[in-house]
């Protein structure tokens, strides 16, 4: 049963569905340490916590992280990161997407209604159409989620209007979310240059919730957003949906992420080269990814 599920079956908040919850938390962790890059979850039991809360928005940083791995030489060589290992930026892969479990703070409704909010969509979900951004009203009731008047409750309470803030924006929101969650960590597996790391994956979005510099983003920053822009190392599933299912070749992902970083003019060159470069790099790797995958050819 996947992490995210747990939301939706009723009566979970009961003690007897505990049970659920602390066997989510566990399979988190042990995953994790499985990926042997210096994260321990019993040092962090909230983030634990989280990250089993988070469904499959969780297995996709997994993923990430993974691949990250796979394509970390080059990476390394190309932008000059520190010749110290891909764990640091694999940490970061992996708790990037926090805040999707809400803000930090103690367990409210409101934290449930956001995981609700950020559960893989059961249909498609244009988030502009008609020449405007499409409200969170709307996907509500596009989507017919269990309560939905609850989650709007829940939002008009934590001062969020559901009538007047694009969905788009509010999942946005998750960067600042990340940001705030990782702050309340600390310890030589969560220092504050990867919290940066992790927090600054939107950018490109407008999110840069350390208010960083943009010359001062870590290039570490850069290559999490390229790879969730790009959806094509987001997930297993995401890639092959690209790759097989649309019918995209690598080739043609490649040429629309390199156009996506074309048509961002208002960013400085500089800026914009070090995408090109990252793009460039997973562009070259398409062996290395596919061996990853498992040999699927597409």
């Amino acid at each position: 049963m996947p992490f995210g599920s747990l939301p939706d079956i009723p009566g979970a908040e009961h003690p007897e569905h505990e049970w659920l919850k602390e066997a989510a938390k566990d399979t988190a962790a042990e995953k994790v340490a499985g990926l042997d890059i210096g994260l321990d979850l019993r040092r962090h039991p909230e983030i634990n916590s989280r990250l089993a809360e988070i469904g499959s928005h969780f297995e996709d940083s997994l993923a990430m992280a993974r691949m990250i791995q796979t394509v970390y030489e080059p990476l390394r060589a190309k932008l000059g990161l520190a010749d110290e290992g891909p764990e640091r930026l694999m940490r970061a892969a992996v708790l990037h997407d926090i805040g999707k479990s809400g803000p930090a703070g103690a367990e409210t409704g409101f934290h449930d209604a956001v995981r609700r909010l950020f559960i893989t969509p059961t249909r498609p979900f244009n988030h502009f159409a008609g020449g405007r951004n499409r409200t969170i009203s709307e996907f509500l009731a596009e989507q017919e989620l269990p309560d939905g008047a609850g989650i709007a409750a829940e939002l008009r309470q934590a001062g969020i209007d559901p009538d007047q803030e694009a969905m788009i924006d509010f999942w946005r929101r998750h960067a600042q979310w990340t940001y705030d969650l990782l702050r309340t960590e600390n310890g030589p597996d969560i220092d504050e240059d990867m919290i940066k790391i992790a927090a600054t994956h939107h950018l490109l979005e407008g999110r840069n919730p350390a208010q960083l510099k943009l010359d001062e983003v870590p290039a570490e920053a850069h290559v999490l957003e390229v790879l969730e822009e790009s959806e094509l190392l987001a997930a297993v599933d995401k890639y092959q949906a690209l790759r097989q299912r649309v019918g995209l070749p690598h080739e043609e992902v490649i040429k629309k992420l390199n156009a996506m970083i074309d048509a961002r003019t208002e960013l400085p060159e500089t800026l914009r080269q070090k995408f090109r470069t990252i793009i460039e790099i997973i562009g070259n790797s398409r062996e290395a990814l596919e061996e990853f995958l498992g040999g699927k050819r597409a």
